[in-house]
């Protein structure tokens, strides 16, 4: 193959990555406190050969994704135990395997022995890193200050909700649900998060702009075309070729 297949190559492999990327990021336009990935690419100049090293063929090099930070809209649902987070912090959990993973959705529930809960079924934890447990009478009457605090009507503290900063949050992985986790065999780096308050009585919507991503899902499908195109077209014009010098003079 030569260049001209290679850099077409290198873009269809980028735009396959962009489209599964971008089809999870429409999958999740409903999903409450799901941050969109964005994907980063690069333009890799390699040397043709000669002296003059400015010139070359340009490679599509994939360097990865990040989350991105964008607030969601705040949703008003009144119910006491939804909280959405108005900032940059992130909810920790609890996981069925033990592990502790990160998110924002905020749609909280008491299980059967009062503790508090996400609705995939993971324990919410407070400021501490603890599991928070609540008395399962006092759903209807709990009070969520804006730095966490839980509280009953005639003011009694029950508790804190957690916060936390990801300090190397664009490292973090995926694993469903809107919850992120760190990389495999690393500890996580976070600490508490001092700025973003919470809303109780409501929820943040996904961040991602659905119409936005169906536009950028309609310039992939031309760009990828074009790329296939490129690849037919210099398939035929090397048949041509060889074709032409088969023949005898």
């Amino acid at each position: 193959m030569d260049n001209t297949t290679y850099v077409a190559l290198s873009q269809l492999t980028a735009l396959e990555r962009q489209l599964d990327v971008t089809a999870n990021n429409l999958a999740n336009a409903n999903s409450n406190g799901f941050r969109a990935e964005r994907v980063l690419f690069e333009s890799y100049l390699h040397p043709d050969g000669g002296t003059d090293f400015s010139q070359g063929t340009n490679f599509v090099l994939d360097k990865g994704s990040y989350v991105d930070q964008t607030q969601g809209a705040l949703v008003l649902t009144d119910n006491p135990l939804d909280v959405a987070l108005n900032g940059e912090g992130w909810f920790g959990y609890r996981t069925a395997d033990g592990g502790t993973a990160y998110g924002r959705d905020g749609r909280f529930l008491l299980d059967d022995q009062g503790r508090l809960m996400t609705l995939a079924g993971a324990q919410v934890l407070d400021a501490g890193g603890a599991p928070i447990a609540l008395p399962p009478d006092v759903a209807a009457a709990l009070d969520i200050a804006e730095d966490g605090t839980m509280s009953t009507v005639d003011g009694g503290v029950i508790g804190r909700l957690g916060v936390f900063e990801l300090r190397d949050l664009q490292s973090y992985e995926r694993i469903g649900g809107g919850m992120l986790v760190p990389p495999q065999g690393q500890a996580a780096d976070v600490v508490p998060d001092t700025t973003t308050r919470f809303v109780q009585g409501s929820v943040e919507a996904s961040n991602v702009n659905a119409v936005a991503e169906v536009t950028r899902l309609m310039q992939m499908q031309q760009a990828y075309q074009r790329a296939v195109n490129l690849v037919n077209s210099d398939d035929e014009l090397t048949k041509n070729l060889l074709g032409r010098l088969g023949r005898p003079a």
